[in-house]
């Protein structure tokens, strides 16, 4: 089985994470592989950089290498308890099912999910790959050319039976290109769109009822795709 193994130094970017922000892995045997990409039996490690975000979920960036080989550079999504890991199991779900065809173009790619028994609990991890940093400014204040690109991902998004349940601009990381990519989906359902119209930027408003996709209406509402209605 596929296990992985996160080497988390005492000092994260520049900081010291308090123990109450931080897993300490350095004391426990690697997670094994609920779901991974690559054959049974290989080996992941992840060298950790950064820390990303600390609320629930525990956020790091590192370096993947497989088997000893150097790989990427991922994003590792670390939750403990009953409650978190159901949450990144589910978050795993989406990616290997209705957002498969998405990952690379839309949504992250997917490397793995892993879990393990600690000291604190059950813990599991979410690999996956590292996109870019997450967007500073508002959407509404973005370029037309970004905003319909963040548009068109997230209509593909619906279109592939998934309602992310929390878009704003905290769901956006950029490109080095500029491409805007779609994350965290903690909060994702399945969804049978039915949206009513096409997403035309400089159009009047339409009425909530005709676009019928709460989440897309609001969606071109905070990206300020149609005119205001009269």
């Amino acid at each position: 089985m596929a296990s992985l193994l996160l080497l988390t130094p005492a000092s994260v970017d520049g900081s010291k994470p308090s123990d109450d922000d931080c897993f300490d892995f350095t004391s426990v045997d690697a997670l094994q592989a609920v779901g991974a990409r690559p054959e049974d039996g290989a080996h992941y490690s992840v060298d950790v950089t950064h820390l990303l975000h600390a609320a629930e979920n525990i956020v790091y960036k590192g370096t993947l290498s497989l088997d000893g080989r150097r790989h990427s550079e991922v994003v590792c999504k670390i939750g403990r308890g009953r409650q978190l890991m159901e949450r990144l199991r589910k978050e795993a779900d989406q990616y290997r099912d209705k957002l498969a065809d998405l990952q690379g173009r839309y949504v992250p790619t997917f490397v793995g999910l892993f879990e393990g028994e600690m000291e604190e609990g059950e813990t599991g991890c979410l690999v996956l790959s590292y996109e870019g940093e997450r967007m500073h400014e508002s959407l509404y204040t973005s370029g037309v050319d970004f905003r319909k690109k963040v548009m068109d991902a997230l209509v593909a998004i619906h279109q592939a039976g998934v309602r992310h349940g929390d878009f704003n601009e905290v769901s956006i990381v950029l490109r080095k290109d500029n491409t805007p990519i779609i994350v965290g989906f903690g909060g994702a359902e399945h969804h049978d769109c039915h949206l009513g119209i096409d997403v035309q930027f400089y159009e009047p408003q339409p009425h909530n009822q005709l676009v019928n996709c709460e989440e897309i209406y609001w969606a071109c509402v905070i990206a300020a795709v149609w005119l205001p209605g009269v």
